[in-house]
């Protein structure tokens, strides 16, 4: 059955549809019922309405000299009400991730994943995720909406298939309410099967009871200066932390009225971990950083420095995160570069 303009259609692998606005090719734009024209591939849609029955199912409820236009009003002030919003999440600075699970016991190229897409942030969020086809066209994979901070699951893919190079395109925006002008995000994805085999890549996570590996859609600040960073310089430092290590400064905790140092290594909280997954490890580390947290609740103006180190960054991200989430209104910056470098995290109760 060709397809046609005007004719109602809905996806074969994907929720939803809507009306046919063109064809390009090998591709058609469907127009969806939030307003917005997505790609698709003309073999994953089909038509549920030829145009010429929706025409005539509209003549029939209204004057034909009155065209309906699509459109939905979103600056409305009652729309607010339905919005999940979090505190403390920085609306410059939104999170966006893709997220895989596994769910079988044993992880080899043939494990299946599923794969989700998580908002982390007080936008709203229109997706297309798409790949580049030997044809030399972008083919669309999967597209829709998602409301903030939540997480909807997108497909099941096996190991063997994440060798790939993914398009994302994103546009971030709140119903009801100003926010700050964010340009459309679209981002390269390049993903390699051998990623997902290491040990210890799906790790403890805010999103899910079970460990994920978590892939970063909009990179924090941190991560895109480090994309910056040339093969060289990135070879450069770790042999400076390497020279320097033998003689590196050791933390000790120290507590006086004012100020109490707490070192979250975890060869300072315990005497052997050889056998803990880093999950467990960073468990212990987020145990300890609360425990802390909650003896110290009542001290107004105390500092807390926690020392977490470099590293892979996962620790701080996670212990920022607590503080953001758990901890509204305590205010907390990177402790003194000259004592801790850019290890360590300053609390003010």
């Amino acid at each position: 059955m060709k397809i046609q303009p005007g004719d109602k259609v809905r996806f074969l692998n994907e929720v939803g549809g809507g009306i046919v606005t063109r064809l390009e090719g090998n591709l058609v734009f469907v127009e969806d019922e939030d307003g917005f024209e997505v790609p698709a591939p003309v073999f994953e849609v089909v038509v549920i309405e030829r145009a010429q029955d929706l025409e005539s199912a509209a003549s029939n409820d209204k004057p034909a000299s009155k065209k309906e236009t699509r459109n939905e009003v979103v600056s409305h002030r009652t729309v607010v009400e339905n919005e999940m919003e979090e505190d403390g999440h920085d609306d410059f600075n939104p999170r966006i991730y893709l997220a895989f699970l596994n769910g079988s016991k044993i992880l080899d190229e043939k494990s299946v994943l599923q794969m989700h897409l998580i908002n982390d942030s007080n936008y709203h969020c229109t997706y297309l995720l798409s790949k580049l086809g030997t044809d030399g066209y972008m083919h669309a994979l999967h597209q829709g909406s998602i409301e903030p901070n939540t997480k909807i699951s997108l497909a099941d893919v096996a190991v063997k298939d994440l060798d790939v190079n993914w398009e994302m395109q994103l546009i971030l925006y709140k119903k009801g309410k100003p926010f700050p002008a964010l340009a459309p995000v679209s981002v390269s994805l390049k993903l390699k099967a051998r990623r997902f085999l290491k040990d210890n890549s799906f790790a403890a996570n805010d999103f899910f009871y079970q460990p994920a590996l978590l892939i970063p859609v909009i990179k924090s600040e941190l991560e895109q200066k480090l994309d910056l960073l040339t093969e060289t310089e990135t070879l450069a430092i770790i042999k400076e932390k390497e020279i320097k290590l033998p003689t590196q400064k050791t933390f000790k905790a120290k507590s006086t009225p004012e100020l109490l140092e707490v070192d979250l290594h975890i060869h300072e909280l315990l005497d052997s971990w050889e056998n803990l997954s880093n999950g467990e490890i960073l468990q212990i580390q987020l145990d300890k950083f609360n425990s802390v947290m909650q003896a110290n609740a009542n001290n107004k103006g105390r500092r807390l420095v926690f020392i977490h180190g470099v590293g892979n960054g996962t620790l701080k991200t996670e212990l920022r995160k607590q503080l953001e989430r758990k901890y509204k209104g305590i205010n907390f910056q990177d402790a003194s570069f000259r004592e801790y470098g850019y290890g360590a995290t300053m609390v003010i109760i």
